[in-house]
């Protein structure tokens, strides 16, 4: 049988176009969202209602169009935003591609009305299945009004596909979101019959994304960094706001969301340390640049960009988080905190002393106040008021030898005594191995430990590691390391159990690793090996000791594991518990 090649009718065409830009209900009211932006409107409104799969209408009051204009916008690649293939270059609007709304016409039934300013009457033009059954005068304001039906309703085998009425609404949601928090200048609204939003048109959009985070806001803090090429700006999530997948991640560029794995793994990486390897954090990132510096075109759907410096667009993002969660204020309600490096208290660290069993200040007792119990020492310079968050929480008590119970300005706040001395250790040990002065001490009963097999032609690397933190050695021979010092960060450190437990860790490996001495592995070993564990009673002293050297780490929201170091609970939650809201 011989085969003819012949171009395809429009129906097929749109049908194919509709395949790649129509995915789902949300991928219809994406589409209408964009062009209603595009259409200079200050005011948008969208409405899910009826049987699944929903009709969905979205309203604006931006230009609108004459009834000719109408008729070439139902046509596939026609727009207003492109006029020659330089402005391919410098691509600011939503869309261009001039196929969304033939595509969704072409698997629903369409309604348009429009009217430009100026005009007495709007047109109303119907579609369905892409063909045109009726274009007659109508009445309406000024803007244009998109009502789109039955969606797929032609195409069963598309429908099949969708997903549940609940995943389906949630998607949504999310599309909805994802264009109106950084439209900044347009007031959005949404409704599904169960429950409205609105975005007011004076928002900005960080504030957006501050209420879209609801009650969560709290654990956000600000971030904001700029290279030559991209500014970036907007949220990071503390530790205490996790995902196990990417749902909290909200990337914006130019004012359109996007998906990137490239940032996707900036982010993971600037949370290293800070949050599980299995958990995701929440962020809200703005980044702003050129228009001919991002490829918005790469991706039917417009998820995806391509940037002309990706690398430095992840450094920079990686940098702003970093920079964020090192200097963070504490969440609302309480005082801020920065960390600012600083040498090693004289006293020592609160891990040093053997432990304390007379705790005061039991919890149900009454909390001493602030000055009944003066610290041992006091840190040089002074901070003004609402800069040392940790030091100024009241410990009241210890519950399960585990958590500080501690009086805050706004309310309740535990701590975990090990994750938090956890990572005051690493802190000290990190800046100790980028360079810092902090100081070592030689110990009264020097280690000597053997290298494993696995070790002998790395030994280069074992002593460099060493060298860089802190560490005192003296070699033995071929295979041994006599350890007489190290860190004084490390206290009454149990140096053999570590070696033993690195080497052990080494011999497991089918493969060596190309870094031998993963330098965060070991630091997080070593001061998770060093601190004070659960179930250590801590004196009133020590405990405020703790506290404060916590205002002095990097990221002292969580250990070096991921796991939370506090957490509080607000007055008003606490009223609220005891029904005092009244």
């Amino acid at each position: 049988m011989t085969r003819t090649v012949r171009p395809l009718p429009d129906e097929v065409v749109n049908r194919i176009a509709a395949g790649e830009v129509v995915e789902r209900p949300a991928s219809v009211l994406k589409e209408l969202l964009e062009n209603a932006v595009d259409s200079g409107a200050s005011n948008v409104d969208a409405e899910a209602s009826g049987p699944f799969p929903f009709t969905l209408r979205v309203t604006d009051d931006g230009s609108g169009m004459t009834r000719e204009e109408a008729e070439v916008a139902i046509r596939r690649h026609t727009t207003s935003k492109i006029v020659s293939a330089d402005d391919l270059e410098r691509i600011a609007s939503f869309g261009f591609r001039g196929e969304a709304l033939p595509s969704i016409a072409s698997v629903s039934r369409l309604r348009l009305v429009t009217r430009p300013r100026g005009q007495g009457a709007a047109t109303e033009l119907v579609l369905e299945g892409g063909v045109v059954t009726a274009v007659r005068d109508a009445g309406g304001p000024p803007g244009t009004t998109v009502t789109v039906a039955e969606l797929f309703g032609n195409v069963p085998a598309r429908r099949k596909f969708l997903k549940s009425e609940r995943t389906e609404l949630s998607h949504l949601w999310e599309v909805f979101h994802g264009v109106a928090i950084p439209g900044e200048g347009v007031a959005f609204r949404f409704a599904d019959g169960r429950g409205t939003f609105l975005y007011e048109g004076r928002e900005s959009a960080p504030d957006r994304a501050r209420r879209h985070a609801g009650d969560d806001a709290q654990y956000l803090v600000p971030v904001d960094l700029s290279s030559a090429f991209f500014r970036v700006f907007g949220f990071a999530g503390l530790p205490q706001l996790s995902r196990a997948g990417g749902s909290g991640l909200w990337f914006f560029v130019n004012g359109r969301r996007f998906r990137d794995r490239g940032l996707y793994a900036a982010v993971r990486e600037a949370y290293r340390g800070i949050l599980p390897a299995d958990r995701l954090p929440v962020a809200y990132l703005f980044i702003t640049c050129s228009p001919s510096e991002a490829d918005v075109n790469v991706h039917p759907a417009k998820t995806e960009v391509r940037f002309r410096y990706p690398r430095d667009l992840n450094e920079l993002v990686r940098h702003a988080i970093g920079q964020a969660l090192g200097e963070t204020p504490a969440p609302t309600g309480f005082p801020a905190y920065r960390w600012e490096p600083r040498a090693a208290p004289r006293g020592g660290r609160p891990g040093a002393a053997p432990p304390d069993m007379s705790l005061t200040g039991v919890v149900g007792g009454p909390a001493p106040p602030p000055s009944a119990v003066p610290l041992p020492w006091e840190p040089p310079g002074t901070e003004g008021p609402g800069e040392r968050f940790f030091s100024s929480l009241v410990p009241v008590g210890q519950v399960m030898g585990t958590y500080l119970v501690c009086d805050g300005a706004d309310g309740l706040v535990l701590v975990d005594q090990h994750a938090a001395d956890e990572r005051i250790v690493f802190s000290r040990l990190k800046d100790r191995y980028l360079g810092g002065n902090a100081p070592v001490q030689r110990w009264l009963h020097p280690e000597a430990v053997d290298l494993p097999g696995v070790l002998r032609d790395e030994r280069p690397a074992v002593e460099a590691f060493l060298s860089r933190a802190g560490f005192l050695f003296e070699l033995e021979g071929e295979g041994g390391l006599r350890l007489t010092g190290g860190p004084a960060a490390l206290g009454t450190f149990d140096a053999r159990r570590w070696w033993e437990e690195l080497c052990e860790f080494l011999r497991a490996q089918e493969t060596l690793p190309k870094d031998v001495f993963d330098a965060d592995r070991e630091l997080w070993r070593m001061a998770c090996h060093a601190s004070v564990r659960g179930g250590d009673r801590l004196s009133t002293d020590r405990a405020r000791l703790l506290l404060a050297e916590l205002d002095r780490a990097v990221a002292a929201h969580s250990c070096p594991h991921g796991r939370p170091a506090w957490i509080r609970i607000p007055r008003a939650r606490l009223e609220s518990m005891f029904r005092r809201d009244g």
